[in-house]
């Protein structure tokens, strides 16, 4: 009885240490191969409750050597056409001393986003109070 009390607790205390869906020790390249995609290139569907697609944004990830390029696409009333903003080059944050990813985006303009979840399908950052919800459309 003792024992599986003592795995229950540990179990919850390694629960209680994960960050979201952020794979732990995962590396900088790895952020930006899950970012752009294997073929360079990515395409983010930001995750809206709107029945029309006037308020949908695309987040568009390229991977250039190695850093990677963003542009958002936002579509307008007719659905077809679109504006692009070029938000600027950024890198894959990692610690000093290691390759590990640390948890943001630093972009070459002095911004940085916060990266809340990454997976191959899932994406949450954090750009100053506000947070954004993509998924990946290859």
């Amino acid at each position: 009885m003792r024992d599986k009390l003592l795995t229950i607790i540990f179990f919850l205390f390694i629960m209680s240490c994960s960050e979201e869906d952020l794979p732990a020790g995962i590396y900088h390249y790895q952020v930006e191969r899950l970012l752009s995609g294997s073929s360079g290139s990515k395409i983010w569907n930001e995750v809206v409750n709107s029945p029309n697609c006037s308020d949908s944004v695309m987040l568009y990830v390229v991977s250039v050597s190695d850093s990677l390029d963003f542009s958002r696409l936002t579509y307008q009333n007719n659905c077809v056409a679109f504006d692009t903003t070029y938000l600027g080059r950024a890198n894959a944050s990692k610690a000093d001393d290691r390759d590990l990813f640390t948890d943001s985006l630093r972009f070459q303009n002095g911004d940085f986003w916060i990266i809340k979840t990454i997976t191959s399908e899932l994406l949450k950052v954090e750009n100053g109070q506000n947070v954004t919800q993509y998924r990946s459309r290859i």
